[in-house]
């Protein structure tokens, strides 16, 4: 029997549990970078943003549900996304590479742009590794999973933190220079936070451009994140080409299948998790297997969640989880304008909360935000075809201002219709 998601997918050319899930991911992100004050940086303390008991609580959950998970689906959607638009252009008889080409380098100069005002801004990193998939287009599907999952798995790290075990500890004249270094790192991560904090606008774009960009790509390489990343694009290409997200009966049957599977690792490494936090200095095996787990904990419950959010819409697709659509469905917007959010309430060119707010609230304040946000989404994507920024974006790559009305044909996926 035809449900009205797939109804409204064949009419709009889109799968709309694809866009269920980048909504999802959004609400995850939000949580995730407000948990942080939005800093994107290290904090001047470990004890950031926990004042009480209950801020100590939500740093546990953060971490233990949150933290990664949605950057980790997110991720994997981008990779998707590109399957998905290497397949239209195809049955359109477009060419592929000059235009998603360019497509990445508009995506790159709006990230710079974000940038400015927010130094863990991860469309940069989308579009420069964006430009690795080109090659990987006429790939098997299988070399890509193969691939993809040894990436995923932080393999290059994990084989890095195995020369490392039973390494010699430190000579004293390194321990020494490490110490002596010391005051001068925490004085680079004092700056950095103040201007954040109480900065001006100059403040701000300088810290994020200048040592906030030099971080964010440290991060990326140091924690080996920078090829997870590029693993779970290809692991989304490969899910696109084999059209996992069309609502059919033997997607369902493999979506429980992952479902029990990814959520049986998913338990057992987050009870490992939650005894031996992640280190990043592996001298010993017990190191490794932990540094292991976490990774596998990241994964697996970002892929239970995949599959239950997935089943979920896909039993009732008019329920509560299709209002997520529309915010979907402008991503990049939302994305975006979080940031907005994120700017307002914690740096000092807006109310100043950074480093006031516990982490309790900073995730209430979120949780308000991204229901606006929904509401806004829901609002803008009755009227209109794309968002404001997918709008921008779509309009620089062609090189031609592109029509923004909604056509009078369907409503997208948990949208009523009223007139523009």
């Amino acid at each position: 029997m035809q449900t009205d998601s797939k109804n409204v997918a064949a009419a709009s050319g889109r799968i709309d549990v694809i866009d269920v899930l980048r909504a999802f991911a959004l609400f995850g992100i939000v949580i995730t970078h407000a948990g942080m004050g939005f800093l994107a940086a290290r904090p001047p303390s470990p004890t950031f943003m926990t004042f009480t008991p209950l801020d100590e609580f939500v740093v546990l959950l953060n971490r233990m549900l949150i933290l990664g998970k949605f950057f980790t689906i997110f991720s994997f959607l981008f990779g998707l996304s590109f399957a998905l638009q290497m397949r239209s252009a195809e049955a359109s008889g477009r060419g592929f590479v000059g235009r998603f080409s360019w497509r990445l380098l508009v995506l790159a100069l709006i990230a710079m742009v974000h940038n400015v005002f927010f130094s863990g801004d991860i469309l940069i990193i989308y579009a420069l590794l964006g430009f690795f998939l080109i090659p990987f287009r006429n790939v098997s599907s299988k070399w890509l999973v193969v691939t993809g999952v040894l990436l995923v798995l932080n393999l290059p790290l994990m084989v890095f933190n195995a020369t490392q075990i039973n390494a010699p500890p430190p000579t004293a004249e390194q321990q020494a220079a490490a110490a002596a270094a010391q005051p001068q790192v925490m004085q680079g991560v004092r700056a950095h936070f103040d201007a954040k904090q109480s900065g001006t606008v100059e403040d701000v774009a300088r810290a994020n451009l200048g040592p906030g960009f030099v971080g964010k790509w440290q991060f990326q390489v140091f924690t080996g994140r920078l090829w997870v990343t590029f693993g779970l694009f290809l692991l989304g290409v490969a899910a696109g080409r084999m059209e996992i997200f069309r609502d059919s009966e033997s997607n369902r049957r493999n979506f429980r299948k992952v479902l029990w599977a990814a959520g049986a690792v998913a338990l057992v490494t987050t009870a490992i998790v939650a005894v031996r936090p992640l280190t990043f200095q592996v001298r010993t095996l017990a190191d490794l297997l932990g540094s292991f787990s976490f990774t596998l904990q990241q994964l697996s419950l970002s892929a239970f969640y995949v599959a239950l959010v997935s089943l979920l819409y896909w039993r009732k697709p008019t329920g509560l989880l299709a209002k997520l659509a529309p915010a979907g469905k402008m991503g990049l917007t939302v994305y975006l304008t979080q940031t907005v959010f994120g700017v307002v309430l914690f740096y000092g060119i807006g109310f100043g909360m950074l480093g006031h707010m516990g982490v309790a609230a900073a995730a209430g304040c979120a949780i308000v935000f991204y229901g606006v946000q929904l509401a806004l989404a829901r609002w803008w994507m009755s009227r209109f075809s794309m968002g404001p920024v997918e709008w921008l974006w779509r309009s620089l790559t062609y090189f031609k201002w592109q029509p923004l009305t909604l056509p009078d044909l369907v409503a997208p996926a948990g949208v009523t219709r009223t007139a523009p």
